[in-house]
C-alpha cells in the first residue's frame, strides 16, 4: 500500500468507496460481522484489493471512524463556536447533535457500534486510534466538559457525570430511531434541552 502523499486521484477515490461501503455493510449486519471479504463483495472487487488500499481492518476502520468524525465536526462546531456563553453553547451542543442524527442516522449509528465493539489485533478500543492530530483538536471543540469549564452562565458541579448522562441521552435517540424510523428526534432534542435547563445558571 502507498502512503499517503503517494496515491493517486484513483486510488484516493476507490479508498473512499471502499469506506462508503463499509459504512453500509457496518449498519447492515453489525460491526462484529462486517468482514473484509463482506465489505470486498459490496465494492464489487476481491478482498486483495481492499487490503492493497488497506494494511487490514484496523486500517480500515481508522479511516471509518475519520470520516464518520469529519462530518459530526462540520455539522455542530460551527454552531457551537458561534455561541459566547458556555449555556450557549451547550444548546447549540444538543441541537446540533440531534440536527446530525436526524439527518445521519446510518452514519451515527456506526460510530456507536464501532465504538461499543471494536477492538484491534492487539486489543486496543476506539480511543486507542491513531487518528490525524488536526482532527482530535478540532474534535475536541466539541468537548462537553471543557465546554462546562467556561463557567459562563452554566453550572456543572461534576462535568464528567453530567457529560456522560447527557452523549447517553443523545445517543438514545439513535436506539429510538432504529425502532421507530418516525421518531421525532428533533422533538426529543427539544426535551433535552428543557430537562438540562437546572444546570444553567440564569444570569
Amino acid at each position: 500500500m502507498r502512503s499517503k502523499g503517494e496515491r493517486t486521484f484513483t486510488e484516493g477515490a476507490r479508498r473512499a468507496q471502499i469506506v462508503d461501503c463499509a459504512i453500509d455493510v457496518i449498519a447492515e449486519v453489525g460491526y462484529p460481522q462486517a468482514s473484509i471479504r463482506k465489505i470486498a463483495d459490496r465494492v464489487g472487487v476481491a478482498m486483495s484489493v481492499v487490503l492493497y488500499h488497506f494494511a487490514g481492518k484496523d486500517e480500515l476502520v481508522g479511516a471509518i471512524v475519520s470520516k464518520l468524525y469529519r462530518l459530526f465536526i462540520e455539522r455542530i462546531l460551527p454552531a457551537v463556536q458561534a455561541e459566547t456563553t458556555a449555556a450557549g453553547k451547550f444548546r447549540a451542543y444538543i441541537r446540533g447533535n440531534v440536527a446530525y442524527i436526524a439527518d445521519h442516522k446510518k452514519e451515527h449509528g456506526v460510530i456507536i457500534d464501532i465504538g461499543m465493539t471494536y477492538r484491534s489485533a492487539t486489543g486496543k478500543r476506539l480511543y486507542d486510534l491513531e487518528l490525524d492530530p488536526e482532527l482530535l483538536t478540532q474534535l475536541s471543540k466539541l468537548d462537553l466538559e471543557s465546554i462546562f469549564g467556561l463557567g459562563e452562565g452554566i453550572s456543572a458541579p461534576h462535568p464528567k457525570l453530567t457529560a456522560v448522562a447527557v452523549r447517553s441521552a443523545l445517543n438514545g435517540a439513535v436506539l429510538e430511531v432504529g425502532l421507530d424510523p418516525d421518531f421525532d428526534v428533533l422533538g426529543y432534542g427539544e426535551e433535552l434541552v428543557r430537562l438540562f435547563e437546572p444546570i444553567w445558571r440564569m444570569s
